[in-house]
C-alpha cells in the first residue's frame, strides 16, 4: 500500500516539475480551472501532516529509545503529507494561471510549495537514514516547519495582502486628523473607503481584473472592464454599478464574504463622482447645504468631539434660542458643540448675539453671512471662546476691530469675502494661534497683497477664488411631511421648508416643477388619488433647490389575504401574507424589508376579499434599479371574479422597456378595467426574461420587485 502511494506521489512530483518548467507554453482549459480552485481545500492537509511530521521528528530526536510503532506512524504521516502536498501544488499551479496575482510573490509561493512536495517525498525515501542520525533528524524537522511557514506566508500575502501574518504586531496607521475646512474629499473621505474595502484585491501585487487602485493615475486608467466611473451616465459608471448589484451576483463588489460598503460609504463615493470625481475638491469648496458637505461636517466633527472640554448646553435653552431667523443645533449626534446660523437680514440685530450668552461656551460654528453686522459687533463675537468656524462674508464690517478675534485661540476658519477689509487688517491674522483658512474673495486687498501675505503667513491658506456659498446659498429641497405612503381616503398635502420666505412649487403629473408655470403650494391642497409629487423651493437671492419627489398611492380596498401560487425567490420567501397588503413602503435597500422579489418564474398570487368589492383598477408599487438587474415587468395581467373558478382577464399591461441606465427609483404600474364586482383578484407578473443589449448583464434574467398592491 505504501509503495503504491509512494509511486503515485513520485509520478505526480515529476509532473509538477515538468509543468513548472514549461508552464508558459501550456494552456489550461476552462474545465480544468475547477481543479485549480480546489487548491484552498487541498492545502490544509499538507499543512497539518508535514507540520505534524516535523514536530514528531523533533520530539523523537530528543528521546533515547523510540518504539518501532512511532517510526511507522511518522512514515505514514510523511507519505500522506507528501501526497497531499503534490496535489495541493498541482492545483495551485493551475489556479496561478488566472489573472490578478503579484508575479513576484506568486513565484516564491509556487516554488516553495514545490520544494515542500519534493523534499517531503525525498524525506520519506531517505527516512531510515535520517531518523537514525539525531542531528540530521532535528534539521529535517526544522526545515519542514520553516518551509510550511514560509509558503503559507507567501500564500497569505497573495490572498489577503502583504504583511497579513504580521499585521497584528505592526503599529496601526491612524488617519490624518483634519477639520472639515482642511479636508480634501478624495484623500480624506473616498480613498480611506477604497483602501479598506477594495485595495485588498486591487493593488500592485494582486490586480484582479487588471485594476490597481493605489494611485490617482491608475484609478483613472481603470481595468480590463473599462473606466471605473463616468459622471455623465445615469448610474455613474462601472464602480457603482458593481456595488449596487445583488450581493449574491457574481460581479457584485466587494465579493460576497468580504466586508461590504455601508450606505454612507456608497453615498460618499456617489456624491464625489457626481461632482466630477475631482481629486483636488475640498470640503470647503462645497456649499453648506450640499449633501457631501453635510456628511463631511458630521464625519470630521465626530472626530473632534473628543477634544471638546465643555459640557452640553441645556436642551431647553437651545430650543428657546431657535427663532425664525436663527437656527441653533448640535454639530453632530452626541456632540456638545453647537452651530448657529442666521437668516433674513431684515430681522437681525446685535442683541441677538447677546441672547446667545447662555450657550457661548458651546458655540463652535457661527454663520453671520449677509447680516448687517458692524465693527463694534465683532467685540460680541470675541466672547465665544470655543469658536472654530466664523463666517462674516458680505457683512458691514471694515476690519477695524478684526484684531479682537485674536483671543479666539481655537478659531480655524474665517470667511471675510465681500467685506471692506484690506491687507493691513488681514496682516493681523498672522498672530492668530490656530487659524488655518481665510476666505478673502472680493475684499479691498489686492491679489498681489494677498500673495505677499501668503508668503509671510505660510500656516494660513488665503482663499481668493469664487465660492458659491459666500455669494448665493442653495436652498435645500422641500420636505414632505405626509407619513403615509398609502392612503385610503382624501388627506391634506403637507409640504414644508424651514427657510422663511421660501416658495414651494410642485407638480403631480411627474413633470419637473418650475418657477413660473408650476402651482405654488398654499397648504390647502388635498391628495385624493395616486400621484407622483415633485416639488422645488424658490427664494429671491437664493439658488433654487433640487427636486424633492415622492409617490403617494391611494388604495380604496384592502384584500384580506394573499395566497402565493408561485413562491418568491429564496431570499424573499418570508413575504407570506405580510408585504403586499400591509400598507408599508419597501425600504431603500431592496435586500431588506417589505420587498417581494421574482426572477426565474412569474409572480402568480391570489388576493381574497371577505366581502365583494367593486373595483376598477389595480396598481403595483414596484422598484426599478437597472444597476441591480431590477427592471420593469415584461407583462402584467390582472384577473378577477367571484371565486377562483370564475376568473376572467380584466386588464393587461406591457410596461415600456428601459432604454438606458437610470438611478434607482420607485414606480407604480396601474391596470384599469370597467368597474367589476370582485371577490378574488389574480395577479400574473412576468419578470423581464432577457436584460437588454445596453445592460452589462445582457441576456440574463431581470428581477421584479414589488412592495404593495393597491385596489381602487
Amino acid at each position: 500500500m505504501r509503495n503504491s502511494l509512494f509511486n503515485i506521489s513520485f509520478a505526480l512530483n515529476c509532473l509538477l516539475i515538468f509543468l513548472l518548467i514549461f508552464e508558459t507554453r501550456i494552456n489550461v482549459p476552462v474545465w480544468l480551472q475547477v481543479a485549480g480552485r480546489m487548491h484552498p481545500v487541498f492545502l490544509h492537509f499538507p499543512l497539518v501532516l508535514i507540520l505534524g511530521y516535523g514536530t514528531m521528528v523533533l520530539w523523537l530526536a530528543l528521546k533515547k529509545d523510540v518504539l518501532p510503532l512511532y517510526r511507522d506512524i511518522t512514515s505514514w504521516v510523511l507519505l500522506l503529507g507528501s501526497l497531499s502536498a503534490v496535489l495541493s501544488a498541482l492545483a495551485g499551479l493551475i489556479l496561478s494561471r488566472e489573472e490578478g496575482y503579484d508575479p513576484e510573490t506568486l513565484q516564491w509561493h509556487k516554488w516553495s510549495g514545490a520544494a515542500i512536495s519534493i523534499l517531503s517525498l525525498s524525506g520519506y525515501y531517505f527516512r531510515d537514514h535520517i531518523e537514525v542520525r539525531k542531528p540530521l533528524a532535528m534539521a529535517t524537522g526544522i526545515i519542514a516547519v520553516f518551509l510550511i511557514i514560509f509558503a503559507g506566508h507567501q500564500g497569505a500575502g497573495i490572498t489577503h495582502g502583504q504583511n497579513f501574518l504580521l499585521a497584528p504586531m505592526l503599529p496601526e496607521k491612524s488617519p490624518p486628523t483634519v477639520t472639515a475646512e482642511e479636508a480634501v474629499v478624495f484623500a480624506h473621505m473616498v480613498q480611506p473607503i477604497l483602501q479598506e474595502k477594495c485595495m485588498g484585491c486591487h493593488n500592485s501585487r494582486k490586480a484582479k481584473g487588471d485594476l490597481i487602485m493605489e494611485t490617482e493615475e491608475l484609478l483613472l486608467k481603470g481595468g480590463k472592464n473599462g473606466k471605473l466611473w463616468d459622471s455623465t451616465e445615469a448610474d455613474l459608471g462601472l464602480l457603482l454599478r458593481r456595488v449596487h448589484l445583488p450581493i449574491e451576483a457574481k460581479k457584485h463588489m466587494p465579493p460576497q464574504g468580504k466586508p461590504q460598503l455601508t450606505d454612507e460609504e456608497i453615498e460618499i463615493i456617489t456624491q464625489w463622482i457626481r461632482k466630477g470625481a475631482d481629486f483636488n475638491l475640498r470640503v470647503a469648496d462645497l456649499a453648506p447645504t450640499d449633501t457631501l458637505h453635510m456628511m463631511a461636517v458630521r464625519i470630521f466633527t465626530n472626530a473632534e468631539i473628543a477634544e471638546y472640554d465643555f459640557d452640553e448646553a441645556d436642551p431647553d435653552v437651545v430650543k428657546k434660542l431657535n427663532t425664525q431667523n436663527r437656527v441653533v443645533s448640535p454639530e453632530a449626534l452626541g456632540s456638545p458643540a453647537l452651530s448657529v446660523n442666521f437668516f433674513n437680514s431684515n430681522l437681525f440685530s446685535a442683541s441677538q448675539l447677546k441672547e446667545l450668552a447662555e450657550v457661548k461656551q458651546q458655540v463652535v460654528t457661527l454663520d453671520l453671512a449677509k447680516m448687517p453686522l458692524k465693527d463694534e459687533d465683532v467685540l460680541l463675537i470675541a466672547e465665544f471662546e470655543n469658536l472654530r468656524r466664523l463666517n462674516l462674508s458680505f457683512t458691514g464690517i471694515t476690519g477695524a476691530s478684526l484684531g479682537t478675534l485674536k483671543k479666539l485661540k481655537h478659531l480655524r476658519s474665517l470667511s471675510l469675502s465681500g467685506t471692506q477689509v484690506n491687507a493691513e487688517h488681514l496682516r493681523q491674522l498672522q498672530e492668530f494661534p490656530n487659524l488655518k483658512t481665510v476666505y478673502t474673495w472680493s475684499t479691498q486687498a489686492t491679489h498681489d497683497e494677498i500673495a505677499n501675505l501668503q508668503q509671510q503667513a505660510r500656516h494660513i491658506r488665503f482663499e481668493t477664488g469664487f465660492r458659491s456659498d459666500t455669494v448665493m446659498m442653495k436652498l435645500s429641497p422641500p420636505i414632505l411631511l405626509n407619513e403615509e405612503a398609502f392612503i385610503s381616503s382624501s388627506v391634506p398635502l403637507k409640504l414644508k421648508h424651514y427657510i422663511q420666505g421660501a416658495v414651494i412649487r410642485y407638480t403631480t403629473d411627474g413633470s419637473e416643477p418650475d418657477s413660473l408655470e408650476s402651482r405654488e403650494y398654499t397648504g390647502r391642497e388635498m391628495i385624493d388619488s395616486s400621484m407622483q409629487i415633485k416639488a422645488k423651493a424658490y427664494k429671491p437671492g437664493w439658488i433654487s433647490s433640487d427636486v424633492m419627489q415622492a409617490s403617494i398611492y391611494k388604495s380604496t380596498f384592502t384584500p384580506d389575504t394573499v395566497v402565493y401560487i408561485t413562491q418568491p425567490e429564496d431570499d424573499y420567501r418570508d413575504a407570506g401574507n405580510k408585504y403586499l397588503i400591509n400598507r408599508e413602503r419597501g425600504g431603500d435597500d431592496f435586500r431588506f424589508g417589505n420587498w417581494v422579489g421574482y426572477r426565474f418564474r412569474p409572480m402568480e398570487c391570489l388576493l381574497h376579499f371577505a366581502a365583494p368589492v367593486k373595483a376598477s383598477s389595480v396598481t403595483l408599487s414596484t422598484l426599478i434599479s437597472p444597476g441591480s438587474y431590477i427592471m420593469p415587468a415584461d407583462r402584467i395581467e390582472v384577473w378577477g371574479g367571484k371565486d377562483e373558478k370564475s376568473l376572467q382577464l380584466l386588464s393587461k399591461l406591457t410596461p415600456p422597456p428601459l432604454e438606458k441606465y437610470m438611478p434607482q427609483r420607485r414606480e407604480g404600474f396601474t391596470c384599469t378595467f370597467p368597474a367589476t364586482e370582485l371577490n378574488v383578484i389574480k395577479l400574473v407578473v412576468r419578470p423581464l426574461r432577457k436584460l437588454p443589449s445596453w445592460h452589462q448583464g445582457k441576456g440574463e434574467n431581470g428581477w421584479f420587485f414589488i412592495d404593495e398592491v393597491l385596489v381602487n
